[in-house]
């Protein structure tokens, strides 16, 4: 068993993730979709799931382009504390050197194609 993993910079610290997540000021989590045309133009919903049921809220044509922008806030901090784990996962088993335990191959069993004649019995004498 191979584990591959892969490290986008080597000098991106969990403390600079940190850093990185108090960046973020506004966060929204869901998405925007046109709920109609109207005639001055689409009018917006945003839909997210919250405490397991589907939530839609009106969102105003002027409040669009923040919106999109605290949905991408959140996606950042998704992938940031993502990182984050994955780097303390890392470290924690480096530090207490927990590796993969490598099983054993096993040679598989040589299977011979079964004759169609039925095998004789030897005689006990």
């Amino acid at each position: 068993m191979y584990i591959y993993t892969s490290r986008v910079n080597a000098s991106i610290t969990p403390q600079s993730l940190i850093e990185q997540i108090l960046q973020i000021q506004q966060m929204e989590h869901g998405s925007i979709s046109v709920l109609r045309q109207g005639p001055d133009g689409p009018y917006f919903n945003l839909n997210s799931w919250e405490n397991g049921k589907n939530c839609c809220r009106y969102l105003p044509k002027d409040k669009v382009p923040a919106v999109q922008q605290a949905i991408e806030g959140y996606r950042q901090y998704q992938q940031l504390t993502q990182d984050y784990a994955q780097q303390i996962v890392e470290k924690t088993r480096a530090e207490l050197a927990i590796g993969v335990k490598k099983k054993p191959h096993r040679k598989p069993k040589s299977h011979r194609p079964k004759s169609s004649r039925p095998k004789k019995r030897k005689s006990r004498s």
